[in-house]
């Protein structure tokens, strides 16, 4: 959803800036098809690093814990029978379920990190990240480029404007199934996102060519 919104918006901008400077219609295609290419790489570039970078400081606490065990057993045998009070458990039983697991460093690892640290298990990878988002991104951007594809002129030009009008609300609208929001509201806010960056890139894009 991120990166399609971001592929949406980014593409949206650049055409209408492309637009507002009047040039040749095969320059806002050639324009706005770099620009989806550009975006999509840097967007999945992105959720890919992201992605290592918090898989790297998960991989690094998880190395710490792991120490932790081997050189203070005592401190996290107490701390996980702290853990298993604050779950309900009376603290005799407590201690008693924190030595026993104490006695095999690989589970009291597997516990220490689920419990303590709130790692849980990875259900993508970097690289998955990373195509995923430069895929959806790309997906985006392409929106407010098809119809430069198979159209001309104005009827060109107000066909994307549409389109990417209604793409932002469906986006908009999209969200307020995660966010809680009304649909409405939701699809408004993006609605007009979408409006005051076509506006913007129209009126840079117009001012540019004007001035050169």
């Amino acid at each position: 959803m991120y990166g399609f919104n971001d592929g949406l918006t980014a593409n949206f901008g650049l055409v209408a800036g492309v637009i507002g400077a009047a040039v040749q219609p095969h320059v806002i295609m050639i324009s706005g098809v770099a620009g989806m290419i550009a975006d999509a790489l840097s967007m999945g570039s992105s959720g890919y690093l992201a992605a290592k970078s918090e898989q790297e400081v998960w991989e690094h606490e998880i190395a710490m814990e792991k120490e932790e065990i081997r050189l203070m057993p005592e401190v996290e045998q107490e701390e996980m029978a702290l853990q298993y009070e604050a779950k309900g458990v009376d603290p005799r039983t407590a201690r008693r379920m924190a030595e026993e697991v104490m006695r095999d460093p690989v589970r009291a690892l597997g516990e220490q990190v689920r419990d303590e640290l709130k790692i849980g298990e990875a259900h993508a990878t970097p690289f998955r990240e990373g195509w995923i988002t430069g895929a959806a991104t790309a997906v985006g951007a392409f929106i407010p480029v098809f119809p430069f594809l198979v159209l001309q002129g104005r009827v060109a030009i107000w066909v994307a404007f549409t389109i990417a009008m209604l793409s932002h609300f469906i986006v908009g609208a999209a969200r307020s199934f995660f966010t809680g929001r009304g649909v409405i509201r939701s699809g408004i806010d993006m609605f007009v996102i979408g409006m005051g960056v076509a506006a913007v890139g129209y009126l840079v894009g117009d001012l540019v060519a004007k001035t050169l």
